[in-house]
């Protein structure tokens, strides 16, 4: 089986959501909607600056996406889903968003395409099924709502969250692909709105002074935001024109506005925070507080402005005396201060000891405190500007620029993308046509005007380009063809557009764009297509210049798919080539014809495999190199236009592939093709003829007979490899005819003789070939010999030894103990098979299934015990044993013996009675016995040195009487006066297992010890009667005599301890 094994090299957080699967298939047959990349919204990335492309709270977003497919069939049928997660920084994903009602977040459009256009948004019956390889809606689609009711839109609260687009098809050939993720974080949003408005006049943002001596006008501050915004001392710039001749004198809320071009800063808000009217000590509000101490909160009077609460002043301009005089007022957020716990508050302490400069735990208090601040998250709402003019007031202006993206690297297609001027967000490398809309603004509408936008691009403060534009062909759908602006003539109106399409790269972009009022007539020379203006000197340049800062990066592309298309194991040499094949996707490259792909591995580039996705790069075909052997990893990198590449990886296995032969001096020859998974040769290094008398009357394991040897040889590879580095080998040997072998044994280290072939195949008129062919998993074939025999082989049949005299008994402990004879000769492949099972006659040899089954000495009489720890006291086993080889079993023996591992009986000993003997050095014992006794064989008398229950019953229990006895006499021992002696009376059965018993009855030693000794002078001391006197009978001895044989003949009474030593309080082992 091909070893595959993918590694992701460069990936982004869509992709660790869903992993590129590594197919070992080719292009994907049938039908394959994918999700190629999310555009709208875009993925948010934060770091210790901040976050790019963030949500704002309550700023409504559509869905939009690449939507591929990705087969090789159309898609007629199809639908998609929008799903909002809940997350966090780390991309976990948690349960669905909920809306402000409850419900969940999550959109479902199942007729995006069908064949019938009155229900789906794309009829496929009608030409609009999406193709193999065509995007939805031609590149960019936007996702829609069921029905026809517009996109799918979201307006988003504050949180983190993952948006998932997900397509389905019941004709879909790989769901792997069908959805991608994108994090996006939602903000709070904060703004300062300015508002000037003129009240004199019918239009609040020109006023026609020809009749009047003056203008009224409002100024109004409004603190906004998605939360709780009161900032404090918001100072708003306000200027008018620097010309006395236009501007008499002009005042805001009793204050003049300078007239020589510099500002008056007023401040917004009030400071009478209480609402009384007054400003007193009670309208102060803290500035700063000390987490630490309380006491020292320091307070103060500000401005506030409080929150959606519109602070409003007057104005008044008085036109000059010119006839011509035009003029305007601009007001401006310059700033603002808010309060708060900010990183500006933050105060640590780290104590040092005095004594040993050791520092302590450092300590920090996040403290409240007063915070500067020059712009706020909605800056095209700091400023705003009003006009005004006694004759024609003669503006034109820029009302819109920004950038449109989603080209392809030609720069053809559609745009996918627009960002405004102002907005902050970030621009992708590629195509990008910078563009201005413009507008008519002066006082009378019919005056035409000529106009130009010159533009300057630079990056990281170096300018690229410059230009000057006035009409906008490329890039757009809604194109423009340049015009005066006006409604004086017969085709111009009173917007146009200007644009010039860019290339851009990664880096820090300014873009600018000046509109130009012709101050001459035109045009000129005259144009038919264009309606003449009239010269003209623009009012208010202010308005014509607009500026746009944004960062560009670069997406990488990413690799959709990267597959392994040769079928099969992989070996040097082989007829097919090696093929992959790999596709990408790169979001500012929809077309991908700016993607370059390159296959590498461990040792460099695989020659004629790398170019771009038109020029088939993105395939690669090799010949199996011999430098493949091995691991082989194989790395295709992909490379858009602007130097951004990712790559990923496979594994696989290469097989070296050889054919080792030898021949031998007689002329045998072997060959032995082999593949395998090392670098190293591989060759027979030792091939040569042997002695083949040694094997002159053998007998073959599996068939019946002797056999004699034709030819030897000895054998040995190179190297051996083990069955898991081998991925096929066989052999075979050639011999002459005249030989006349039948078959082809191959003998081990250990003289164990193996069956290679026992079929020969003609190769020629004179010679014959013996093929083996190996097991799976099997290693190469050790070094031995190789033995051509002779003589037609005869089938074995089972064997003609036999087991006799079989017999089975139960030993202590549960043990069960076999013995056996063998009648007949034991050939070499015959075996003494034994099978033991409890309560089951049917388990038996050969198979011995559910039993368990042993093997027996192989020799013509033998014996074997089988462990009391497996076997059950009391248990019935069914024993089988006989002589068995391949072809069966002789004579099956069989026994039937119940394992044995306590006495049995419910038997009961009592009144044990003790009485000194007549000698004085003896006690007689007797007792009764009642209940069952069938299974004791001996009573013994146990005695102690203190009284004993059961469990610590002493091993002293000397020699017993047979059963059927209940008196004994039992020796005092030395004179121990005053000492008792404790008694009871235990079965034991034929085994040598013993009950056991608490004590019953004890008695003391009441002798005194006698010190006289006459010496008599042999130094014996007579006890005045013969050997067999000591108050013990003489035909007693005899009985005695039997029972210890008896007892030996029986497995004895082999009483003994957990150690084997004589303490107390050990536990007995029967």
């Amino acid at each position: 089986m091909l070893l595959l094994t993918s590694f992701l090299a460069s990936i982004d957080f869509h992709e660790l959501e869903e992993p590129v699967v590594i197919e070992e298939t080719g292009a994907r047959a049938g039908a394959d909607p994918s999700v190629m990349a999310i555009t709208t919204p875009k993925e948010t990335t934060c770091n210790n600056a901040g976050c790019r492309n963030a949500l704002q709270v309550g700023e409504a977003t559509t869905f939009s996406a690449f939507i591929q497919n990705s087969g090789d069939a159309d898609i007629n049928e199809m639908g998609y889903t929008v799903t909002i997660y809940l997350t966090d920084a780390a991309g976990n994903a948690g349960m669905i968003a909920k809306d402000a009602s409850g419900a969940d977040l999550q959109w479902n459009n199942p007729d995006v395409m069908c064949d019938d256009g009155s229900v789906c948004d794309f009829d496929s019956s009608n030409g609009e099924q999406l193709a193999a390889g065509a995007y939805l809606d031609g590149g960019k689609h936007q996702l829609l709502l069921q029905g026809g009711a517009g996109p799918i839109t979201w307006t988003p609260t504050q949180g983190e969250y993952l948006v998932e687009i997900k397509v389905n098809s019941p004709t879909d050939a790989d769901i792997a692909n069908n959805a991608e993720l994108v994090y996006v974080k939602v903000e709070d949003w904060y703004d300062i709105e300015v508002d000037l408005q003129w009240t004199s006049g019918d239009n609040p943002e020109f006023l026609d002074a020809a009749s009047l001596q003056a203008g009224e006008f409002t100024l109004t501050v409004t603190a906004n935001g998605s939360d709780t915004f009161s900032p404090r001392e918001v100072l708003i710039e306000v200027k008018t024109t620097s010309n006395t001749a236009f501007v008499s004198t002009a005042t805001l809320d009793g204050e003049a506005i300078p007239l020589d071009g510099t500002a008056l800063i007023v401040t917004a808000g009030t400071e009478d925070t209480n609402g009384d009217g007054t400003v007193d000590n009670d309208d102060k509000v803290n500035t700063k507080e000390n987490e630490s101490d309380l006491n020292a909160t320091e307070t103060d009077f500000r401005h506030t402005l409080e929150y959606q609460n519109a602070w409003t002043v007057n104005g008044e301009l008085v036109p000059g005396n010119s006839s011509d005089a035009r003029f305007e007022i601009t007001a401006e957020v310059v700033g603002y201060t808010l309060y708060g716990q900010f990183d500006d508050c933050i105060e640590t302490f780290t104590p040092v000891d005095a004594s040993t400069g050791e520092e302590g735990e450092t300590e920090t208090w996040m403290n409240f405190c007063e915070v500067d601040v020059a712009n706020d998250d909605r800056p095209k709402t700091d400023f705003d500007e009003i006009t005004g003019s006694k004759v024609t007031y003669d503006d034109i202006r820029i009302a819109r620029m920004g950038v449109h993206q989603g080209y392809n690297s030609d720069c053809t297609g559609a745009q996918s993308s627009f960002v405004q001027a102002g907005t902050g967000a970030d621009l992708s490398v590629g195509c990008a046509l910078l563009i201005a809309d413009v507008e008519h603004r002066g006082s009378d509408p019919t005056k035409n005007y000529g106009w130009n936008v010159s533009y300057t691009v630079t990056r990281d403060g170096a300018t690229v380009n410059t230009g000057v534009v006035n009409e906008c062909q490329e890039g757009i759908f809604d194109t423009y063809v340049h015009n005066s602006l006006g409604l004086g003539g017969m085709t111009s109106t009173a917007v146009g557009k200007a644009c010039v399409m860019l290339q851009v790269e990664p880096g820090a972009y300014t873009f600018e764009m000046d509109l130009l009022m012709n101050d001459k007539p035109g045009p000129d020379p005259a144009d038919p297509m264009v309606d003449s203006w009239a010269g003209a000197t623009d009012a208010r340049t202010a308005n014509n210049l607009q500026s746009m800062e944004a960062t560009v990066l670069n997406n990488l592309p990413v690799i959709t798919s990267f597959e392994l298309v040769t079928e099969g194991d992989i070996v040097v040499g082989q007829e097919g080539l090696l093929q992959f094949a790999a596709t990408a996707f790169d979001v500012d490259d929809p077309s991908g014809a700016g993607l370059n792909f390159a296959y590498n591995y461990q040792g460099g580039e695989i020659g004629g495999c790398s170019g771009t996705q038109a020029e088939q790069g993105n395939i690669c075909d090799t010949p199996v190199l011999a430098e493949f052997i091995g691991n082989l990893v194989v790395t295709v990198v992909v490379q858009d236009n602007h130097m951004g590449e990712v790559s990923q990886e496979m594994t696989l296995d290469v097989w070296n592939n050889a054919v080792a032969t030898a021949t031998s001096d007689a002329g045998i020859t072997i060959e032995y093709p082999l593949q395998y998974f090392a670098l190293s040769e591989f060759n027979i290094t030792t091939f040569a003829d042997a002695d083949a008398s040694s094997y002159d009357n053998v007998q073959l394991e599996g068939f019946s007979g002797s056999y004699a040897a034709v030819a030897a040889v000895d054998y040995a590879p190179s190297t051996t490899f083990q069955a898991n580095d081998i991925l096929s080998q066989s052999l075979s040997v050639t011999v002459d005819n005249a030989l006349n072998a039948t078959s082809l044994w191959y003998i081990d280290s250990s003289n164990k003789w193996v069956l290679l072939s026992d079929t020969a195949t003609e190769v020629d008129a004179s010679t014959e070939m013996f093929t083996y062919s190996f097991a799976a998993n099997s290693p190469v074939l050790p070094a031995g010999k190789m033995v051509l025999m002779g003589g037609e082989l005869a089938q074995a049949s089972a064997p003609d030894a036999y087991v006799s005299g079989f017999n089975a008994a139960a030993q202590k402990q549960g043990a069960i103990a076999l013995n056996w004879e063998i009648t007949n000769t034991l050939r070499n492949a015959d075996n003494v098979k034994i099978c033991i099972s409890e309560d089951d006659t049917t388990v038996t040899v050969p198979d011995c299934d559910g039993g368990f089954a042993a093997e027996g000495a192989k020799a013509q009489a033998g014996d074997y015990s089988y462990s009391g720890s497996q076997t059950t006291h009391g248990a019935a086993y069914h024993i089988t044993i006989a002589v068995c080889n391949e072809e069966g079993c002789s004579t099956i023996g069989v026994a039937d013996v119940t394992a044995d591992k306590r006495v049995d009986g419910d038997f009961t000993v009592s009144n044990l009675a003790v009485e000194v003997n007549a000698d004085g050095n003896s006690w007689d014992l007797t007792w009764d016995v009642s209940g069952d006794t069938s299974d004791v064989a001996m009573w013994h008398v146990c005695k102690g040195n203190s009284e004993f229950d059961a469990a610590n019953m002493p091993m002293d229990c000397g020699a017993g009487v047979m059963v059927g006895t209940t008196t004994m006499n039992v020796d005092m021992g030395p004179v121990n006066n005053g000492k008792f002696t404790y008694f009871t009376v235990v079965a034991m059965d034929d085994k040598g297992h013993m009950s056991a018993a608490g004590h019953m009855n004890e008695a003391q030693d009441t002798r005194v010890d006698d010190t006289s000794n006459p010496d008599d002078g042999n130094n014996v001391i007579d006890d005045g009667g013969d050997g067999a006197s000591s108050g013990v009978p003489t035909w007693t001895w005899g009985l005695i005599g039997g029972v210890v044989i008896v007892a030996f003949v029986a497995g004895a009474f082999i009483l003994s301890r957990g150690d084997g030593e004589g303490g107390e309080g050990k536990d007995w082992d029967y």
